[in-house]
């Protein structure tokens, strides 16, 4: 840009200035009418704009508080000047004199540089998206009538989704270093075929997150291809509904066409992949900080991702159940000719509301099926009721069952906190958070910040115990898993660290230095979408040279976990 802007001023040098090059004297008649005309459209439009005073021509920029790289002479002979930027804040500094402004996209702002106190230099900063793809063509973005997209498309989608990782996320080079990151994209972009298909486009893409190692930075699986109202809903998958062990990595049924294939059966291969080759395969998928926890993922999308990788006219399925081998042939259909014949539990969280009590019968104990960290004011309305009824029926013991829950608002664990804990608490020591431009578009923020700005918090104050009359006095057991993340992660961490009761299960999912507040991002052309992490938390008293999960009191398989608690407390 700085190159072309020097050309013109010497163009307009030698038309003006150059009396040895013989010009016609209409030539120059009509020249000089031209420089005329837009001087005074110039001169019009910036007569009441900020002045910089300068002797010296040479300029120097700040964008955002960091000298830029580019050179600027002020020449008043040049006409308007334009300076693009995508900064927040951008300064002209002279020999004697700064000014300093700020603009949003696709706006401009007008000032004179005013050379010796004589000569007017009209100088324009135009305000650009800090994503340089936003400027690309707009035909880039038209999706051609089959719904695939070309393979240029598919490059700018790719694009589009590093630039913004690397805008929002606080460390995105923090697992996987930048060389090897940039080869994998790299890689990706250059094996793209002629076109593809949003589906194809993920299978690609997803691999390319998931390397960032962060269980909150993830590709979301195109669902809906699937949806019984998209015109795709004819496509069809593998009529079998798979579990995925998170310690051995095992695929067990757990639903299937007509039974044809029993619940609790091990599947060994399809189509003559191992189910050790499939897992290693789709775990390429599934964002987390630890192995376990990537499989747990797969529960989400094994269905989905395993008919986008393994598609065919048929599965040839061979499986182990009561200890003999098997095999059999399953044909595609699709999702509403094979719903109805599903046998089995089609999804292990169907119908749970976030948190609900029981009492077990013939017992002083209750337990509490902790499902999300949703909604603090109605966690409040519930732990008032739940409290009473156990005040009411004298219940010594309690278990908190968050094997199953994958986080949300961590303000709803401190609410739970206020009636179960013994001492003040607090879930996190410290956070950092990444401000951006690209960062308060997703926010939907309007203030104004540096970019690259990091707002840094180092709180270890403790919350002080609220006046409870409803305040629990007896035994609480937390029941954990590889499962238990996010908000649940730093619930089962804080619920240890001030020793609120006994913990039993497995390794919380969610680690104790983690990025996390996830930011939805979608891909301009293929609409694909992306979560990303903004942030970065460090749990109470966590130890950055020891990232771990929560480790249980008593380690025992999650599935065990609350009759082991049963009799644990029936023993005491």
């Amino acid at each position: 840009m700085q190159h072309f802007r020097y050309y013109l001023r010497l163009k307009i040098r030698s038309i003006i200035f150059n009396t040895n090059q013989p010009l016609r004297h209409n030539m120059m008649k009509k020249s000089f009418t031209l420089f005329l005309l837009i001087f005074a459209t110039a001169f019009s439009a910036f007569s009441s704009q900020p002045i910089l005073k300068a002797n010296d021509p040479h300029l120097k920029i700040f964008e955002n508080g960091r000298l830029s790289s580019s050179e600027w002479v002020a020449w008043p002979p040049a006409g308007l000047d334009v300076y693009k930027s995508s900064a927040q804040f951008v300064t002209f500094a002279s020999d004697i004199d700064t000014i300093t402004f700020s603009g949003k996209t696709n706006e401009s702002t007008n000032f004179v540089v005013l050379l010796n106190g004589k000569d007017s230099a009209f100088t324009q900063i135009k305000w650009v998206s800090p994503n340089p793809l936003e400027d690309a063509p707009k035909e880039i973005t038209k999706v051609a009538a089959s719904g695939k997209l070309s393979r240029a498309q598919a490059k700018f989608d790719i694009d589009a989704l590093i630039y913004t990782i690397s805008q929002v996320h606080p460390n995105m080079f923090s697992v996987c270093n930048q060389g090897a990151y940039l080869q994998a994209v790299s890689d990706v972009k250059g094996s793209l075929p002629d076109s593809l298909t949003d589906v194809e486009l993920y299978n690609r893409i997803a691999p390319l997150v998931t390397l960032i190692g962060d269980g909150h930075t993830s590709m979301n699986f195109p669902y809906h291809i699937f949806s019984d109202n998209n015109a795709r809903s004819t496509l069809k998958r593998m009529p079998l509904i798979l579990d995925v062990d998170s310690n051995d990595s095992t695929f067990t049924v757990t639903s299937c066409i007509d039974n044809i294939i029993p619940i609790g059966a091990k599947v060994l291969s399809v189509n003559g992949n191992s189910y050790k080759d499939i897992a290693a395969n789709m775990m390429r998928y599934a964002s987390g900080e630890r192995y376990f926890f990537k499989l747990i993922r797969l529960h989400d999308i094994n269905i989905a991702l395993f008919q986008s990788l393994y598609k065919a006219d048929k599965y040839n399925v061979t499986y182990e159940y009561k200890g003999q081998t098997r095999q059999t042939t399953l044909l595609p259909m699709t999702v509403a000719e094979s719903e109805s014949r599903m046998s089995g539990e089609k999804s292990k969280n169907s119908a749970k509301p976030y948190y609900s009590l029981r009492i077990i019968k013939g017992k002083k104990i209750a337990v509490m099926d902790f499902r999300s960290f949703s909604n603090p004011q109605k966690m409040k309305s519930f732990a008032d009721s739940m409290f009473t009824v156990l005040k009411k029926n004298k219940i010594n013991d309690l278990i908190i069952d968050i094997r199953h829950n994958g986080g949300g608002i961590s303000e709803v664990g401190d609410v739970l906190f206020q009636y179960i804990s013994p001492v003040p608490f607090q879930q996190f020591g410290r956070a950092i958070m990444r401000i951006t431009p690209t960062t308060q578009k997703l926010l939907g923020s309007t203030r104004s910040t540096p970019n690259w700005y990091y707002q840094s918090s180092d709180n270890t104050s403790l919350i002080p115990l609220q006046s409870n009359p409803l305040r629990f006095t007896g035994k609480v057991y937390l029941l954990i898993s590889h499962n238990t993340f996010s908000s649940a992660g730093s619930f089962s961490w804080a619920f240890k660290q001030f020793k609120m009761g006994t913990i039993i299960g497995e390794e919380s999912g969610g680690m104790n230095v983690c990025f996390g507040d996830r930011l939805e991002y979608t891909l301009p052309v293929s609409h694909l979408t992306c979560g990303i992490s903004y942030k970065r938390f460090w749990q109470y008293d966590a130890d950055e040279t020891d990232i771990q999960g929560t480790i249980p009191d008593f380690q025992v398989p999650e599935k065990d976990a609350l009759d082991y608690t049963i009799k644990l407390i029936g023993n005491k």
